[in-house]
């Protein structure tokens, strides 16, 4: 299975919710892995003071020689219990992806047939170097928040992303004006899951906020700080998660069509407010 995690403008918390998914995975071995390939570059390393390396660049080094097996070359694991292939920052990411641009989607592909990758791509742009990836995912969540600033951003690139992935769902983050439903009918889109905003629980998928009980010998993985309302969100969606089995032929006609009908009042009542 090969999931990406993405957001049309901000920080909405694509990087946290793939983190938190992986972390309160409850599906049987082998766990997925959270792979950065954000071209603006790559944030987990840096919070959590890891080293570069294993990583995303090595990784795209040795595509050249030939299949990369599960990974584990490549993985670092965070405390929280998540498996991550982390990516240089800044420019340095720019020039990995751009060496992963051609094999790099494929390669995840292939990785996802061993086990669950999670591809952070983060904001999609149009001209974004990982759109590439969608074309060989088998969803797209984006991330975004239940405010008019965001979902307009939404609207406008929905069309052209579900072009690119057979299935493209949405994950809301936090509480705002507009109810899930609304949103459906305004983006044309399903709702995948809603998830609380938790600041407590980002910082600590982060590696900002270390909970006390990490510092005892012995501390089970599974204490309180897992039961953050995030985190609980985060694994009850992983519960009745399942891989698209048979995605709309044509999604991008089934929007133009919906956005014509149910989307229209949708738009008037959100666009009317600030």
């Amino acid at each position: 299975m090969l999931l990406c995690f993405g957001s049309a403008k901000g920080s909405p918390g694509a990087t946290t919710l793939a983190v938190a998914m992986a972390a309160r995975w409850p599906h049987p071995a082998p766990p997925p892995v959270v792979v950065e390939v954000d071209a603006a570059g790559g944030d987990l390393g840096s919070r959590w003071d890891t080293y570069d390396e294993p990583g995303l660049a090595s990784l795209a080094s040795s595509v050249r020689g030939g299949p990369i097996g599960d990974g584990a070359d490549f993985v670092q694991h965070l405390r929280v219990g998540a498996d991550v292939i982390v990516a240089p920052p800044s420019d340095a990411a720019a020039a990995t992806v751009e060496e992963l641009r051609i094999k790099g989607p494929s390669v995840l592909r292939e990785l996802a047939a061993v086990r669950p990758v999670f591809a952070d791509l983060g904001r999609l742009d149009p001209q974004s170097r990982v759109l590439t990836y969608l074309d060989k995912a088998d969803e797209l969540l984006l991330v975004g928040r239940p405010v008019s600033a965001e979902l307009r951003h939404l609207r406008m690139r929905v069309p052209s992303l579900r072009r690119r992935c057979p299935v493209v769902r949405l994950v809301l983050v936090g509480d705002g004006p507009h109810q899930p439903e609304e949103i459906a009918d305004y983006l044309q889109i399903e709702i995948a899951a809603t998830v609380p905003h938790d600041p407590v629980a980002a910082d600590i998928l982060a590696g900002r906020k270390r909970p006390r009980r990490w510092r005892q010998p012995g501390a089970r993985r599974d204490a309180g700080w897992t039961r953050r309302p995030l985190l609980a969100a985060a694994r009850s969606f992983a519960l009745t998660y399942r891989p698209p089995a048979d995605p709309a032929a044509d999604p991008a006609e089934a929007f133009d069509a919906g956005r014509n009908t149910a989307a229209e009042p949708a738009r008037e009542r959100l666009e009317a407010t600030p």
